[in-house]
């Protein structure tokens, strides 16, 4: 019997830790409906540290922008360039933030998007009540 509280203690363990995700997901949905950047960043940064146990070091450093190219504003930006890092570059000026909210949006959206693909990669979402996997549990 005490095997079994474990396993449903990590199945309950396990569940939490999914609806946490789940819960800054909507938050970070609100967030950029509002277009509030510094919400928005901050629910990915702690997105990102949810994710980062099932991340191996190429996957970190790719959304961390280690290694990474630098982001030049008068440049082309592409979702590539979707960093922390030059996200970081360009809310850290007060008048780039204000400059250039269109590119940050941008790049955020972009961001949010890599870290929703790794997530679901790794089986680190809920599934949606819509699944079919989930349809030996619907009433018929």
């Amino acid at each position: 019997m005490a095997e079994n509280q474990g396993e449903e203690s990590k199945f309950n363990m396990a569940l939490a830790y999914l609806k946490r995700i789940d819960i800054i997901l909507t938050h970070c949905q609100n967030s950029a409906i509002k277009q509030d950047i510094d919400s928005w960043v901050n629910l990915l940064r702690s997105l990102y540290r949810e994710a980062i146990i099932k991340l191996n070091d190429d996957e970190r450093n790719e959304i961390l922008g280690i290694n990474g190219k630098v982001i030049d504003i008068n440049g082309e930006i592409t979702k590539e360039q979707a960093t922390f890092k030059n996200v970081n570059i360009l809310i850290s000026n007060p008048v780039n933030k204000l400059m250039h909210k269109g590119t940050i949006l941008f790049l955020l959206d972009a961001l949010e998007t890599k870290l929703r693909d790794k997530l679901y990669e790794k089986g680190m979402l809920l599934p949606s009540k819509r699944d079919p996997t989930r349809a030996v549990l619907r009433k018929v």
